[in-house]
C-alpha cells in the first residue's frame, strides 16, 4: 500500500481495512515468526496507524487517511486528487422504486450503508468505469448515464483527509444474479425515500446524491441538467 511501509506492516493494514477490528491471530501472515511480526505490528502502533481495542486491533484516524489515500500530499504527482464513480441503480419492484445500496465491508466508510462506487481508473471512461465496478461488486450488468458530478474536499479534526472528484452515474435497467455478499459489501434494494434518508447526512456525505435521487422518485431524471458542485465539509465546528 506505499513504499515507505513493510510487507509485513502493508499486510496489516490491507487485513484491518475490511474489518472494524481483528485479533492478533487474525492478523499475523502465515509463516511469519511471532517476534517479527509483533515488532512490525508494534511499529504501527507506535506510529499512530493502529490502535490496540478490547477486541484486538483497529485502524487509527490516521490508518484510515492511510488506506483512503496512501500517498503523500507533497508529492506532486500522486497527491492528485481521486476519482470516484458513484453507481446509482434503480428498479421497480411492485410499483414502488427502489435503489441499491450497499453495507461496506471496508475502510474509510466501514460499516456505512449507501450507493456504491470506486476509482476510475486511468484511461478509462467514467460511464464504462460505472458498469466495471457494479459488476465487480454486485455481479450485475448495466449502462450508465453520467448525470451529475461533485467534487468533495473533507476535513477531520482539522486536517485534509480526502479529496475526491465524484461524477454520478444513473441507470434504471440492470441485468444478472445480484451478489448479496461480496468482499466489498452487503448488497439489499431500499425504498427510494430510505435510499434519500441514507445519503442525508451533514458529514462525510456526497451532497449531490440526494437532488439526484430526488429526480428519481419524482420521475424528473431524465430532464434534470447536468450539474457540478464542490463540496467543503468538515467534523469541527467554526465559531
Amino acid at each position: 500500500m506505499s513504499l515507505n511501509l513493510s510487507p509485513i506492516q502493508n499486510h496489516i493494514l490491507s487485513k484491518l481495512k475490511n474489518a472494524a477490528s481483528l485479533r492478533y491471530s487474525e492478523l499475523q501472515p502465515p509463516k511469519v515468526p511471532n517476534d517479527l511480526f509483533n515488532y512490525h505490528l508494534q511499529h504501527l502502533v507506535k506510529k499512530d496507524f493502529v490502535t490496540k481495542t478490547d477486541e484486538g486491533y483497529a485502524l487509527s484516524q490516521k490508518g484510515i487517511k492511510h488506506v483512503a489515500d496512501p500517498y503523500p500530499t507533497n508529492d506532486a504527482i500522486t497527491s492528485l486528487f481521486k476519482v470516484n464513480v458513484i453507481t446509482i441503480v434503480s428498479r421497480i419492484n411492485n410499483g414502488a422504486i427502489e435503489i441499491l445500496n450497499q453495507v461496506r465491508h471496508s475502510n474509510p466508510s466501514y460499516g456505512k450503508v449507501g450507493v456504491m462506487g470506486g476509482v476510475v481508473l486511468k484511461g478509462e471512461l467514467i460511464e464504462p468505469a460505472a458498469t466495471r465496478k457494479l459488476k465487480q461488486e454486485t455481479g450485475l450488468d448495466a449502462t450508465f448515464k453520467l448525470v451529475a458530478m461533485e467534487r468533495r474536499i473533507l476535513y477531520k479534526q482539522g486536517e485534509l483527509f480526502s479529496d475526491v472528484l465524484f461524477p454520478i452515474a444513473y441507470t434504471d435497467s440492470s441485468s444478472g444474479e445480484l451478489l448479496i455478499d461480496s468482499s466489498f459489501g452487503h448488497h439489499i434494494w431500499v425504498p427510494i425515500d430510505q435510499a434519500i434518508q441514507h445519503e442525508s447526512a451533514e458529514y462525510d456525505s456526497i451532497r449531490s446524491l440526494v437532488p439526484v435521487l430526488t429526480a428519481i422518485k419524482d420521475g424528473t431524471i431524465d430532464t434534470m441538467p447536468f450539474f457540478f458542485k464542490e463540496e467543503i465539509q468538515s467534523d469541527t465546528i467554526e465559531e
